[in-house]
């Protein structure tokens, strides 16, 4: 579970937060290929779309859908709920430069559901303990990102 956790934890990070399987912006059409899209609330923005690169292909920026616009990840937190039982299951929190990078930028605050469906879906046949195939879960993303417009 915790590897699972920590390779969408960096998914997340890769790209103005995120890893998207919530959310996909209907109206954007596909990704493209190596891309995901995924929606964040942003404080300021509201409602976006944003493009990240998928794993190994990274760059740590993602690209706002249908505007000029990218964001530049600083940190971000994921936690991993059972909401069926009102259960944490596990939490993630990274940081660019240990907490001090891009120092001299505002970051913006940025929300959103990364996953939200059945355990089985997350995390397959391999269980966590106490958790059911059929319970809900949740990965909340909490982040802040310099957003440049």
């Amino acid at each position: 579970m915790r590897a699972k956790l920590f390779v969408l934890l960096l998914l997340a990070t890769a790209g103005v937060m995120g890893t998207g399987t919530v959310g996909v912006a209907s109206g954007s059409g596909p990704a493209a290929p190596g891309k995901e899209l995924i929606q964040l609330t942003c404080e300021g923005l509201g409602p976006i779309t944003v493009a990240v690169q998928r794993g190994d292909n990274a760059n740590g920026a993602g690209q706002i859908v249908d505007a000029k616009g990218h964001g530049i990840p600083v940190e971000a937190t994921l936690t991993l709920t059972d909401l069926t039982t009102a259960t944490l299951l596990d939490t993630e929190t990274t940081a660019t430069g240990q907490g001090h990078g891009h120092p001299n930028q505002p970051a913006t605050e940025c929300t959103g559901d990364l996953f939200l469906g059945s355990a089985s879906d997350f995390f397959g046949s391999d269980l966590p303990p106490g958790v059911a195939p059929t319970d809900t879960v949740q990965l909340a993303f909490d982040g802040f990102a310099v957003i440049q417009l």
